[in-house]
């Protein structure tokens, strides 16, 4: 266990609960104020009305508070996403071009629904932790987006290469949707949005 990045406990009882999550969400919070480098537990403190010595009952550090949360939120977006993706596939196992607007359109869903997740998106290289911790993301993606959708559609398509075909599509979908996020025109994150979605439907009409 890293003891600088995991919380020092797990609450159980329900007012701990309650106190831990009032940390996480005021820290991010915070965090879009004011940043990542002036962010303190200080601040946190302040703002939350919990005192800095119970939040270091919880949480070592502020780079603790951040990582829990962006480990949570990754955990989450991934379950919201293939718990949408499957039960369009259940009605619909096959693939058709609507698929890929379907796809993109639960994914841009499931962001929005998990809070915090762009501004950690946003701060991936001030700590390599997070980038790490990003990593294993798309790797967890890529392996249910192979089991749960690749080989559904395309059952020809052996294991192995179901995987590397995952692998290629998040990668490319993560890297296209940082630079939508970047991206401060309203028309130029649509361009860039159907150029992806192209781009997908041209790779994955190959695989039939």
């Amino acid at each position: 266990m890293n003891n600088t990045l995991n919380p020092r406990k797990v609450p159980q009882q329900k007012r701990s609960k309650e106190r831990y999550q009032k940390i996480v969400q005021t820290a991010i919070e915070l965090l879009g104020e004011v940043g990542y480098d002036d962010l303190t537990t200080d601040l946190i403190a302040e703002r939350s009305g919990i005192s800095v010595g119970s939040i270091y009952q919880f949480f070592p550090n502020k780079e603790s508070i951040i990582y829990s949360h962006a480990e949570n939120c990754y955990l989450v977006m991934h379950d919201l996403f293939f718990e949408t993706i499957e039960k369009e596939l259940k009605k619909n196992p096959k693939f058709t071009p609507g698929f890929i607007d379907f796809t993109l359109s639960a994914f841009e869903q499931a962001l929005n629904e998990v809070k915090g997740y762009r501004l950690i998106n946003s701060i991936l290289y001030t700590n390599e932790a997070l980038l790490h911790l990003d990593i294993e993301s798309n790797e967890r993606f890529a392996k249910s987006l192979a089991e749960k959708v690749i080989l559904t559609l395309f059952p020809k398509v052996n294991k192995k290469r179901a995987y590397y075909i995952s692998q290629m599509i998040v990668e490319t979908v993560d890297a296209v949707i940082k630079i939508v996020h970047r991206t401060e025109k309203p028309s130029d994150k649509k361009q860039v949005l159907a150029e992806l979605k192209t781009l997908l439907l041209v790779y994955f009409s190959s695989f039939r």
